[in-house]
């Protein structure tokens, strides 16, 4: 055999190979594609710790002009502050009608995400409202000193270090911190205001924390149906007058490791792995 058939041969070899690593661990997807005036269905699932993949599939559907309307499907407890934040603030940005279907849970950061949705719908049990920030710290000192462990800290200014978990935190601390976390807090306020017609005394009386069911939550006004994604679909297809309007799912392919931990994914040992510190828009339900 010639040298360059070879060399051919081993080129489409090593190619087959690497497509076949990337489908076993979910890497190339495959989309249909839109390929009629549609009312696109996208879904916010999970805690959030990121806006970058949320953004770009927004802007998709925002830059295609077979996308007549998106529905998002929250189920998400929240996450961080800004990422949550970011994901909000674009959903305002896609000049077409954008509704909010609620399932399991959207609250904290998840129910932020679909204030940004001209209409919101819960189920009658969704666990939503939240609505607030929390900072988790730990302390470890007192292991350290067991341990013989010394933390040794060299710092530019008296706050540097507020919220380290190898000292205990002072009154000053608390305050430093306390002020940044009810400047968040105040922000999501704010939106809630705003996005819902609500008096600053009422949404400050449903802003402290608690959780509420979806017929709760419409009963204070805080969404506007009770009733399913699907019957999101129907009502924005009527709203536009376009009864023929397709539904577009984006498939989506689980990776590997997806797979295998998606049974796990409410344990103890998978809350740990996925803890991080810093400031949430968290519903501490799970």
């Amino acid at each position: 055999m010639k040298k360059w058939i070879k060399i051919v041969v081993a080129v489409v070899i090593v190619l087959i190979f690497i497509r076949a690593l990337a489908v076993m661990a979910g890497l190339s997807g495959t989309s249909v594609g839109i390929t009629s005036p549609s009312i696109a269905v996208m879904d916010i699932s999970g805690q959030i710790f990121d806006s970058k993949s949320t953004i770009e599939k927004l802007n998709e559907y925002k830059d295609n002009p077979l996308v007549e309307g998106v529905i998002i499907r929250v189920d998400s407890p929240g996450g961080a502050v800004n990422p949550s934040m970011e994901i909000y603030n674009h959903i305002l940005t896609l000049g077409k009608p954008v509704y909010a279907a609620m399932g399991s849970v959207a609250a904290s950061g998840g129910y932020l995400i679909a204030l940004g949705a001209d209409t919101i719908y819960a189920e009658p049990s969704t666990i939503t409202g939240s609505i607030g920030v929390i900072m988790n710290l730990v302390n470890t000192q007192e292991l350290m000193d067991k341990i013989g462990i010394e933390s040794v800290v060299i710092k530019s200014g008296e706050f540097k270090d507020a919220g380290s978990p190898s000292r205990p935190m002072t009154e000053k601390d608390r305050e430093v911190l306390n002020a940044v976390l009810m400047d968040m807090y105040n922000q999501f306020v704010d939106i809630v205001i705003k996005r819902r017609g609500l008096s600053k005394e009422k949404v400050l009386a449903l802003a402290d924390g608690r959780i509420y069911t979806g017929n709760m939550a419409q009963k204070e006004g805080l969404v506007n149906h009770i009733g399913s994604w699907r019957k999101a679909y129907e009502d924005m297809k009527e709203k536009l007058n376009k009864p023929n309007l397709m539904l577009y799912e984006e498939p989506k392919e689980k990776t590997m490791l997806e797979k295998l931990t998606e049974a796990t994914s409410r344990t103890e040992l998978n809350k740990i792995l996925t803890t991080k510190t810093g400031f949430f828009y968290m519903a501490e339900i799970y």
